[in-house]
Parts: structure tokens; C-alpha cells; sequence
């Protein structure tokens, strides 16, 4: 028989689940600016584009992120906010499991893990917010 579910376990599962999906959609984000970048300020076609976005997708974040360092230069506060976030997605994705599962099993920290999840999705959700600014910036739009 199995061990009654902790009360907050259902929320947490959900909101690592919504966590991991936004640090997909900021690698997303970003291998887009990157491209979009490089289509504005390269000369670069949209098949050329699509294929670096590809690219950058089927890599780690890290991947992206080293590649905007290199050539696609973002605004030095909003580069530190992506770097900080790499972090908190390695953290999730590689980390988070070993950390909290001596914890959780005991029913501890709940609480903390929920709030850690929270600032994950806070922070992609204004990385996403901001990197659509940079992106309308490069291609303005006349309606």
C-alpha cells in the first residue's frame, strides 16, 4: 500500500511542471531573438534563420545563451537576469530532484520548493515579456 500524498504534493508537482515548461519557452524566446537578430543585423534569410533556431533548440540553454554572448548582444542588465535564470533552469532540471527528495519524502519544504517554482515562472515569464520588447525594437511593426 502506498503512502498517503502529502497535502502540497499535487501543488508542487504542478507548479514544477509549469516551471520546466517556461524555461522552454524562454530557450524558445531567446533562440528567436537570436535569429531575428542576425536576419536584421547579418543579412541572414528566414531559411537560415529557421535552421538556427533549430539548432538552438535541440541544445542545452547554454547553447543559445553562449551564442547571444558572442554575437547577438543584449542589454548587460537583461543578459545577467537570462544568466541568473540559466541557472535556476540547470538547477531545476539537473538539481532540484536529488535536493528535494530527502525532504519531500519526509513531507519538509514543501512550502519552499512551491515558492522556488514561483520564481522560476515569475522571472521566464519577464524574461519572455522583455525579450518580446527587444524583438519589437528590431522589427517595428506600423498598424
Amino acid at each position: 500500500m502506498l503512502p498517503e500524498e502529502p497535502e502540497q504534493f499535487k501543488e508542487l508537482c504542478e507548479k514544477v511542471g509549469l516551471a520546466l515548461m517556461m524555461g522552454q519557452k524562454v530557450q524558445f524566446s531567446l533562440a528567436y531573438y537570436y535569429s531575428v537578430y542576425h536576419i536584421v543585423n547579418s543579412g541572414w534569410s528566414k531559411e537560415q534563420a529557421k535552421d538556427c533556431v533549430n539548432k538552438h533548440l535541440s541544445k542545452a540553454m547554454g547553447f543559445i545563451v553562449s551564442s547571444i554572448e558572442k554575437d547577438a548582444a543584449l542589454d548587460e542588465q537583461l543578459f545577467n537576469e537570462i544568466k541568473m535564470f540559466k541557472k535556476d533552469r540547470n538547477w531545476l532540471t539537473h538539481d532540484f530532484d536529488e535536493e528535494s527528495t530527502p525532504y519531500l519524502y519526509k513531507n519538509e519544504r514543501f512550502e519552499h520548493y512551491i515558492q522556488e517554482m514561483d520564481r522560476i515562472i515569475e522571472c521566464a515569464s519577464k524574461l519572455m515579456h522583455n525579450l518580446n520588447q527587444v524583438g519589437e525594437k528590431l522589427v517595428p511593426v506600423d498598424i
